[in-house]
């Protein structure tokens, strides 16, 4: 069911969002634009082309208390898990950054079920909103997660989104996943016209003839496997990575997590805390007798191979959906596309 909402309305609408929502868009802070909860619908930044971090933080968060052991007078441990609480809409969320959140449900919801995740997902309602602009080190498009929002890779927005909005001009498309989408208008729509519908497919065009960073992933997840020991990886990672961590970062998939217990001195209580972890932390790979990633250029690989060629066998899907945050944020200007790149045998220009 596809119908228009009016941008003059829009503000209106979101402003009638039932209250028991925490609305979370994204919203300048500084010279940045984040994703924050909002507290009046004129701080949205609709017109944004990426953000500094994915909205990823609000369905997995970055510190996280799971569990409390409390020791009570006689003795005994009593446990209460945290799940969490409350619901919450992520507005205007950009078609790669849905598909991160679709990818991360293969990682907690599939094989396992992380029961954190699945609460917090749950309680979220995710409206996406098609790209108008592309950022220099985008390249969606040729990852197949944008710039608008399609099926990819087994991922079906009609099964992990709820809303899609598209810019018209003066008005929204407005496509419907859900019916806890549906519920979100107090006020009734018109059916998009068949003329809204083609203006649509023309706005895609003409965005996706922006992009100016492409990468051919054809056989890629293969070919990097085939090429563990190229010299790109010592080179870079040893001549420019500073394992700063700001890649895994700013990252919409990354999913490592380290846990800490914080406990009270007279040990009446412990809390269980997990927080995000790096593969780009020495530390990350150290076992017992050693460590397996001593050197920064196998943990620069690690990255790149985990998100462009394990991930499709451990998950079925590329773990990197073009947004370009990596790229954007390296401080010494590592772009995981040229890598690749220069494997692929390509004369980077």
């Amino acid at each position: 069911m596809i119908k228009i909402l009016p941008q003059k309305i829009f503000f209106r609408w979101v402003e009638s969002l039932p209250r028991e929502y925490a609305i979370i868009g994204p919203v300048r802070e500084g010279r940045e634009i984040v994703f924050q909860p909002i507290k009046s619908p004129q701080e949205l930044q609709m017109d944004y082309i990426n953000t500094m971090a994915a909205p990823r933080k609000f369905i997995y968060p970055s510190r996280q208390l799971l569990f409390r052991f409390v020791r009570q007078n006689n003795n005994q441990l009593v446990t209460e898990e945290i799940l969490p609480q409350g619901q919450q809409i992520l507005l205007a969320v950009h078609p790669c950054d849905a598909h991160a959140i679709m990818v991360l449900d293969r990682v907690f919801l599939d094989e396992f079920t992380d029961p954190y995740y699945a609460r917090q997902r749950e309680n979220t309602l995710l409206v996406v909103l098609n790209c108008q602009e592309v950022d220099k080190n985008c390249f969606c498009d040729s990852m197949g997660t944008g710039p608008f929002l399609h099926p990819w890779m087994g991922q079906d927005p009609a099964k992990g989104c709820d809303l899609e909005l598209t810019d018209l001009g003066d008005r929204y498309l407005v496509g419907f996943f859900s019916e806890k989408a549906q519920k979100l208008f107090s006020f009734p729509l018109e059916m998009a016209t068949d003329e809204d519908i083609q203006l649509k497919k023309k706005k895609e065009a003409r965005v996706k003839e922006k992009f100016v960073k492409k990468l051919n992933i054809e056989n890629l997840a293969s070919l990097l496997l085939q090429n563990l020991d190229h010299p790109v990886w010592s080179r870079v990672g040893e001549g420019l990575c500073l394992s700063c961590t700001n890649c895994t970062m700013v990252c919409p998939t990354c999913y490592c997590y380290n846990t800490v217990d914080k406990v009270e001195l007279d040990l009446s209580k412990t809390e269980r805390y997990r927080h995000w972890d790096s593969c780009q932390e020495l530390h990350f790979a150290e076992v017992h007798g050693g460590n397996f990633r001593f050197t920064r250029g196998a943990r620069l690989r690690q990255f790149v191979l985990h998100k462009l060629s394990y991930w499709v066998k451990q998950y079925g899907c590329f773990g990197c959906v073009g947004c370009g945050r990596c790229i954007s944020w390296c401080p010494t200007g590592i772009d995981l596309t040229e890598i690749a790149k220069e494997i692929q045998g390509i004369k980077i220009q």
